[in-house]
């Protein structure tokens, strides 16, 4: 399959980019700046805005007479460091605005597919969550983040599209890993149900299932919770 990908930069999005080509996909990546990305056969990459509706349609049609099947989103807010007080770098509605922008472009290519990276706690699995996650989403900047991703939960599901919200619990980096793993997930319904406060997911897991959704057609128009 070929894919269009959003966030492909990023932790987790190029934890995406190995798995498909790994698996012998192709893909388009749209990135701010073509060195955030090594070149490598099989990805085709676009510099642009996923802000832009315009540069998310050349990146659509960036390899000739090939098409995108679906689209990957693994974006997410950036703040000015990785601690959860830090101060909010993205605009407001970055994640609910290029979700929009992605379904409006697809939509009329006569996509419909696209798989989004969300994050438990986003919609209906709020209420699951374990009562010290919500304290800290909610008293610190990792709440600017979470009302994004409820806003792209809430509106991708007025489009036509064919969508799937990836929701991972407590998200571990390459780097609080001993080991790079690509374990295949537990899935906790859309609410979470089991949820717990020790519960973890290393991002090559998540990239792994959000291919084996998107080339599958699992959990179509639906939202699912995912732990190691």
């Amino acid at each position: 399959m070929h894919f269009l990908l959003l966030g492909a930069s990023g932790r987790t999005g190029q934890h995406v980019v190995s798995e498909l080509l790994s698996q012998g996909h192709t893909a388009v990546a749209l990135v701010r700046t073509c060195s955030s990305l090594a070149a490598r056969p099989g990805l085709t990459i676009v510099t642009g805005s996923v802000l832009s509706k315009s540069d998310i349609h050349n990146a659509l049609y960036a390899v000739p007479s090939l098409l995108p099947s679906a689209a990957i989103i693994t974006l997410n807010t950036v703040r000015k460091s990785d601690s959860p007080f830090a101060a909010q770098v993205s605009p407001p509605r970055f994640l609910a605005d290029s979700c929009a922008n992605v379904c409006e472009v697809l939509e009329q290519a006569g996509i419909r597919r696209v798989v989004v990276m969300s994050t438990a706690g986003a919609g209906d699995s709020w209420a699951r969550l374990p009562l010290l996650s919500k304290a800290f989403m909610s008293w610190t900047n990792v709440k600017y983040a979470l009302e994004d991703h409820g806003l792209v939960d809430k509106e991708i599901r007025e489009t036509k599209m064919d969508w799937t919200l990836v929701r991972p619990v407590r998200l571990e980096f390459d780097d609080q890993k001993p080991t790079k793993t690509k374990r295949d997930v537990r899935t906790l319904g859309s609410k979470g149900d089991g949820m717990s406060l020790t519960d973890s997911v290393g991002v090559a897991s998540v990239a792994k299932f959000m291919i084996k959704v998107a080339v599958k057609g699992l959990f179509i128009q639906s939202a699912v919770v995912v732990a190691d």
